[in-house]
């Protein structure tokens, strides 16, 4: 079961970066600076990996008795920040690289799978009715306002503003 776990794992992560390679061929065509998807293949494996390697993180710290259930994105984003930060002996590779995919391109799949997962259990969310909606609004919100609050604050520290 673990093995087949895996293997639709990395499944998964192939078919979301091939989608996200051709959207960023077209997005960044678009902007007049076309990026090939071959340019991309180095940034597209190293994400691969490390989503894979906080994957694997999750997995071995949730054996620890106790350990609360933590979201893989908190590994990942750990990860990724350590792996960038200066000093960090492949910082360099790794702004060269990452900068020629555009946000918007690897939110094409992620979207495209939130919609199936959301159509899939249209039912439950009907259920929900006004309830969900009042609730999204105010994640929204409080996303927003606590993301600008946290910007402000890096950016007067950092004398940016």
């Amino acid at each position: 079961m673990a093995q087949n776990k895996w293997f639709t794992r990395i499944k998964v992560l192939l078919v979301s970066s091939f989608f996200a390679a051709f959207g960023n061929w077209i997005f960044t065509t678009k902007a007049g600076a076309p990026v090939t998807p071959l340019e991309i293949v180095p940034a597209l494996a190293f994400m691969i990996c490390l989503v894979l390697v906080a994957m694997l993180i999750q997995e071995l710290i949730e054996k620890i008795p106790k350990w609360p259930k933590l979201p893989t994105a908190l590994y990942l984003a750990l990860l990724a920040t350590v792996l960038g930060l200066d000093g960090s002996p492949i910082q360099g590779w790794l702004v060269e690289n990452i900068s020629k995919i555009q946000l918007m391109a690897l939110c094409t799949p992620i979207l495209a799978y939130a919609g199936i997962a959301i159509g899939k259990d249209m039912d439950a969310f009907k259920k929900q009715g006004l309830n969900i909606i009042i609730v999204s609004i105010l994640t929204f919100i409080g996303t927003f306002i606590g993301s600008a609050v946290i910007a402000d604050l890096v950016l007067k520290a950092t004398g940016q503003i």
